[in-house]
């Protein structure tokens, strides 16, 4: 059932989930395509805060700081698997890997490593004020039309 909760965090969160995404495309490599890279932040985002962040936005002022640290941690896991899982897709299409057991474990390590490779300073301050300010927002609008 849509709420006011859950869609002031969904657009919260996917705009924070574009912008992330805007800051890691100068770390990536050159040549390769980024036209995928923002908006797949930005509907890991609204994924996330339609179906996590939303439905826990009524719970109390005092739990908004829980709430932004675990959908922070959650928008962070889905995005990263997101991408860890394309890679490896395309890693299996081209034969690298000897069974799917291999692969799967491969995702993981995928994700891994681009989470230390593409984490800043800067963009660790964008996704954790920004789930914050998600978090606040989404109990607010879970209180006054909830």
């Amino acid at each position: 059932m849509p709420t006011a909760a859950k869609l002031i965090s969904a657009i919260i969160l996917a705009a924070v989930g574009w912008l992330c995404g805007e800051l890691v495309k100068p770390l990536m490599p050159e040549g390769r395509d980024l036209s995928y890279l923002s908006p797949t932040c930005a509907f890991a985002g609204l994924f996330v805060g339609w179906f996590y962040l939303g439905p826990r936005a009524d719970r109390g002022l005092g739990t908004a700081g829980a709430n932004a640290g675990t959908t922070l941690f959650v928008q962070v896991f889905v995005t990263l698997f997101t991408f860890s899982f394309s890679q490896m897709i395309s890693n299996s299409l081209r034969k690298r890997y000897e069974g799917p057991i291999e692969a799967l474990q491969d995702i993981f390590i995928i994700g891994f490593d681009f989470a230390v490779e593409f984490t800043t300073a800067e963009i660790a301050a964008v996704a954790i004020l920004g789930a914050f300010i998600a978090s606040s927002s989404a109990f607010y609008a879970a209180r006054k039309w909830g």
